[in-house]
């Protein structure tokens, strides 16, 4: 009812982190140690001086971020053994992959590389935002996820690893990420209202105590949520306010739980950051944005009653973030386009055997569609596919008995004859108009 991530920490800061992570999981039953173990081999590749990748690597790198990730090759004795030695070879200094990724130009900021001991948070987070089950094998989402970084590493020309912690190595991206974000937690749109609210009457941003921006926005979503009735709701509310006294009772633990939001916010492009030259620790390092203020006029609604976030993420949110980010993105008008990407969608994602869930078919189609700049809500493809069953296209479509009658349903198609059928329809309609 009131969902919550309630074990943020700094360790969580770069939402790239779990797109690594889906690359490195799979579909099947897993084990912390082994999905642990995999995701280290991935982010602790050694690139050494004589790799003809590092200059690739290099390329890549912001000049004004060259000078701090210089400081990275120190190794510490326990990391390097030869860094006990007073000159020593050149050969045994070397740069972590996930340190060149991080310090990577395209990157929102260079704070929060994960160390060796730490990757388990990022198995954490994956987990709370629904990326993985809880067996730790991949969700429909994951496996989506999957798919989508692996189709841009494969469409990557340099020589040097695809920069997996990217957040948006693909348009669509960050939109997936912040959907799944919303779903995990209601407090984001408080948070924003709040930063916005505070900015425009110019009142104090800080990270902790009576000014903190976390304390406000959580009184904010209490506020909000009122005094539940119903005794489920009673416990959910009585966990929202037991956050609310953790992050009063430590000055640490509340700026600690501000900055990874702050942060993820950041690598999605909603919120700006200040250069961290000169800067404390405890200083508010988030600006405000033109794409922030359209953020919180669209999330308002969201901060004004309790969680509508699971509705406004079938029926509204890329309409939404196109008004947010301010594009010239289009709407599908017909059924034959919204079915068309769905059936793109099959194609990708679509199982050889059996039923793939329609939900997810519907995301990665409304994800499609929206980097050919194109708005679809999920409501909308559910209606199409339903309508389509009582249609000429029900050919191609094969449902899971049952499974048309409720909101929830897996499905078959057949593809390879639906796209040029749908496209030949889609085609024709707009000629004639």
């Amino acid at each position: 009812m009131y969902p919550l991530l309630r074990s943020l920490d700094p360790h969580h800061a770069r939402i790239g982190y779990v797109g690594a992570l889906a690359t490195v999981a799979t579909r099947g039953l897993d084990s912390v140690a082994s999905l642990a173990a995999r995701f280290q081999d991935l982010l602790f590749e050694k690139i050494y001086a004589d790799d003809p990748r590092l200059e690739v690597f290099l390329g890549r790198v912001d000049p004004a971020r060259r000078e701090q990730l210089r400081h990275m090759k120190a190794r510490s004795p326990e990391e390097d053994p030869s860094a006990i030695l007073a000159d020593p070879s050149p050969r045994a200094r070397w740069f972590y992959v996930s340190e060149l990724w991080l310090y990577d130009a395209r990157m929102p900021s260079s704070l929060g590389f994960l160390k060796r001991d730490q990757v388990e948070r990022t198995i954490d987070l994956a987990r709370w935002i629904g990326v993985l089950l809880p067996t730790l094998e991949l969700s429909e989402v994951g496996f989506l996820l999957q798919r989508l970084l692996g189709e841009a590493a494969a469409g990557a020309r340099d020589a040097a690893p695809f920069n997996l912690l990217d957040p948006q190595a693909r348009s669509c991206l960050p939109i997936l990420y912040l959907r799944q974000l919303l779903l995990a937690e209601m407090l984001f749109p408080f948070l924003v209202s709040e930063l916005v609210e505070r900015d425009t009457s110019q009142k104090v941003l800080a990270t902790r105590g009576p000014d903190g921006l976390l304390r406000a926005s959580v009184d904010a979503m209490l506020a909000a949520i009122g005094e539940p009735t119903d005794p489920a709701d009673i416990l959910e509310a009585r966990d929202v306010s037991k956050f609310r006294s953790s992050i009063e009772g430590s000055l640490s633990t509340e700026e600690n739980y501000l900055r990874p939001r702050m942060e993820m916010l950041v690598d999605l492009g909603l919120v700006g950051r200040k250069s961290a030259s000169g800067g404390r620790l405890a200083d508010f390092m988030w600006t405000v944005t033109d794409t922030t203020k359209r953020l919180a006029h669209e999330w308002r609604p969201l901060a004004a009653v309790p969680n509508k976030i699971p509705e406004y993420a079938d029926q509204r949110f890329f309409g939404s973030m196109a008004a947010v980010l301010a594009t010239d993105h289009r709407s599908a008008t017909t059924d034959e386009e919204r079915l068309l990407w769905f059936a793109r969608a099959f194609r990708i994602i679509g199982r050889d055997f059996g039923f793939t869930p329609g939900r997810a078919l519907a995301l990665l189609a409304c994800l499609l569609a929206w980097e050919a700049r194109t708005v679809i809500e999920i409501g909308e493809i559910f209606a199409t596919v339903y309508g389509a069953a009582k249609s000429e296209w029900a050919r191609f479509l094969h449902f899971s008995g049952g499974s048309r009658f409720d909101q929830e349903f897996l499905i078959r198609l057949d593809d390879d004859e639906a796209v040029p059928a749908l496209e030949q329809a889609l085609a024709r309609r707009r000629s004639a108009v």
